[in-house]
């Protein structure tokens, strides 16, 4: 079996760059070890749900606490994601169970809920479902790509949107990120939900109706509004251009860390900077501790 090329990226913490290059290294000698382990985990659904932020935890390195998952989120990031489009094709392509002819894409911002969706206790996975695939769908060539492996494979495609506020968004990855340690940067979040409409527009024009959408509009206060149809995509621009979206959530974060409403390390972390290297500040209260 030959995987995707995990691409390497440049970090200058020793840690993160060593975490990387093992993770990678143990992915590429050994593959098969992680998707049995993905596939053993109930929150998969036997390998038919596939979410490379769920591949991130057969990680021991990323899986250890919450800072490590906070560390090196971004360092193991790749191999999950190489982990994930293999998953994907091997999923599409088993057909031993030919009553499983459907394909879910489900995407939106980070924070907007996507994984809650999937895995709350009263929403059960649909039989029929061969696969439901949680990534981000704002790269077209991307998007259009996955999509028309299911569609070679005879399922039947369909998208769901979970759309939120980008204030709202940016509230709740870091609460995640204070509760398991994995945030998001409103750079990511800006580039996803900002560019989202017009790789929708494309995948339209590459399927047209062959391909159904769904949203999930959960900005307002009350229940969640479930909507139909292409004719429904202009509801995903009310947040903006990535301009706007990522304009307004930097204004967020500096006035909730100025006035004390999150953390310094909330903050980084949301800004783009790299997680503060817990390994020394445990090593320092070790030795502290034993001085004292």
């Amino acid at each position: 079996m030959t995987l995707e090329q995990i691409v390497r990226r440049h970090f200058p913490q020793a840690d993160r760059a060593f975490v990387q290059e093992s993770v990678a290294r143990q992915v590429e000698r050994n593959p098969d070890l992680y998707f049995a382990l993905y596939c053993k985990d109930p929150r998969s659904m036997g390998g038919r749900y596939v979410n490379s932020d769920l591949f991130k935890e057969t990680f021991a390195e990323y899986n250890a606490s919450k800072e490590s998952r906070g560390r090196y989120n971004a360092p193991v990031h790749n191999a999950a994601a190489v982990l994930a489009s293999e998953q994907f094709r091997r999923v599409v392509s088993d057909n031993c169970e030919p009553y499983r002819d459907s394909a879910l894409f489900l995407a939106g911002v980070p924070g907007a809920g996507k994984s809650s969706y999937v895995l709350r206790a009263n929403s059960p996975f649909p039989n029929n479902l061969r696969v439901l695939y949680e990534g981000q769908l704002s790269n077209a060539g991307q998007a259009i790509s996955k999509i028309n492996k299911a569609i070679e494979a005879g399922l039947a495609a369909e998208i769901t949107i979970v759309h939120i506020s980008s204030e709202q968004a940016l509230h709740n990855t870091i609460h995640r990120f204070h509760v398991q340690g994995r945030g998001a940067s409103i750079e990511a979040m800006a580039s996803i939900q900002g560019g989202l409409p017009d790789a929708l527009r494309a995948v339209h024009e590459c399927f047209g109706n062959a391909v159904k959408l769904h949203i999930i509009d959960r900005r307002g206060t009350l229940d969640a509004v479930l909507l139909h149809g292409w004719h429904h995509l202009p509801i995903l621009e009310s947040e903006g251009t990535y301009e706007d979206i990522k304009r307004k959530l930097a204004e967020i974060l500096e006035r909730d860390y100025r006035i004390g409403h999150i953390k310094e390390d909330a903050y980084e972390q949301a800004a783009g900077k790299a997680p503060r290297d817990f390994t020394r500040r445990v090593a320092r209260e070790r030795s502290r501790g034993f001085e004292r």
